[in-house]
């Protein structure tokens, strides 16, 4: 078990270099009242940094053929899923993220195999498109976070 915690410390580590200049999902500042969804924050976290890792797929770096990424939809329409059973305890501000967020799931799930080809094919309007509804999905996936 000790092994398996410092190799998956290294696995990390590796791979998040050279993807310094992306943009992270970070946690808002907690507030006084704390988290309306605390039991959902380890998760919500995880998804946050394996989009903020994913990212570099999309500027053509090299991805090992078996990472998360090729996952990353199916994990955040998951976590979505849990928030929703929960939404009422959300702000309105994280409702309207939450809604957001299903609305760019849909709009990016035709980009999927873009995705998985690195954020990169020969027709430029699918180019844009679909940098656009990654862009919407992690702005928006953001919103929720920080909200929940």
């Amino acid at each position: 078990m000790r092994y398996s915690a410092i190799a998956l410390a290294f696995l990390l580590l590796g791979c998040g270099t050279g993807t310094s200049s992306l943009p992270t999902i970070k946690p808002a500042p907690t507030s006084s009242t704390g988290s309306p969804l605390p039991d959902l924050q380890p998760r919500l976290d995880a998804i946050g940094v394996l989009l903020t890792d994913c990212a570099a797929r999309l500027r053509g770096e090299p991805v090992a053929p078996a990472d998360n990424c090729t996952h990353v939809m199916p994990d955040v329409t998951g976590v979505i899923d849990e928030v929703e059973k929960q939404s009422a305890k959300l702000p309105p501000a994280g409702q309207t993220a939450l809604t957001e967020v299903r609305r760019q799931l849909a709009e990016i799930a035709p980009c999927e195999p873009w995705f998985a080809a690195g954020g990169t094919s020969a027709d430029g309007q699918l180019d844009a498109a679909c940098k656009k509804a990654w862009d919407a999905l992690y702005d928006g996936y953001s919103a929720v976070r920080n909200s929940a």
